[in-house]
């Protein structure tokens, strides 16, 4: 039976994609940089910000994220959305008991979760700052259990991207993949999803009705 859903954040609750991209793109106007797209950012969503910064302009500045969490972190925080069905969902799982945290590649993630309005629904939440090891180690998914006092076969872990992935298959946890964050079904299942869907919301009848079923193959779309 599963006692606790653990979340990713950014373009799993919330689409952070336009206020990174427009951060982002603050920070290549200062240092010379060549702009970026909300395209290319995607894609790098989910990894710690000096690795997504490497992965856009082929190298990593210092001064570049500390520029980045000094003057534009309130700027990026005004552009977060909440991703469709995601406060329903959380409010669903909250009543019927299931205890919830976020586990995050983000520093300082709790302003974060409180400017996008979902602060009240999770008992932990789990960033960069809390762990040696960022994910996909599974060093954040075995603290926020630990904090939760639930054990990974008791567990899921809800993400958009192969980082989150294998976050999970390296915990021990089960892994629930979302389209929201621009990866294809094909690719989520790949890296070892149990299941995958488009809408937060299409997780409530694989969690509260525990019907999981084995993975269709990467042709078989979205489960």
């Amino acid at each position: 039976m599963t006692r606790a859903v653990l979340f990713d954040f950014d373009m799993t609750l919330i689409d952070s994609s336009h206020g990174v991209t427009f951060c982002l793109n603050r920070v290549a106007d200062l240092f010379g940089l060549p702009p970026v797209e909300r395209e290319g950012v995607l894609k790098t969503i989910g990894y710690p910000m000096e690795e997504a910064m490497e992965m856009l302009w082929g190298f990593f500045d210092p001064p570049w994220i500390e520029h980045y969490r000094q003057n534009l972190v309130p700027l990026e925080h005004e552009r977060l959305i909440p991703l469709p069905g995601v406060v329903k969902t959380l409010r669903k799982l909250q009543e019927k008991g299931i205890a919830m945290a976020v586990v995050s590649n983000r520093r300082r993630l709790l302003p974060a979760v409180s400017s996008a309005g979902l602060e009240g629904f999770f008992s932990y939440l789990v960033g960069m700052e809390d762990v040696d090891m960022p994910k996909p180690h599974p060093e954040p998914i075995h603290l926020a259990l630990k904090m939760l006092g639930e054990a990974p076969e008791r567990a899921v872990f809800v993400g958009d991207s192969e980082v989150d992935a294998r976050a999970a298959k390296n915990a021990g946890v089960r892994f629930i993949g979302l389209t929201t964050g621009g990866r294809s079904p094909s690719d989520l299942f790949s890296e070892g999803a149990h299941a995958v869907v488009d809408d937060l919301s299409d997780i409530l009848p694989l969690i509260l009705t525990e019907s999981h079923k084995d993975a269709p193959s990467a042709d078989n779309g979205v489960l």
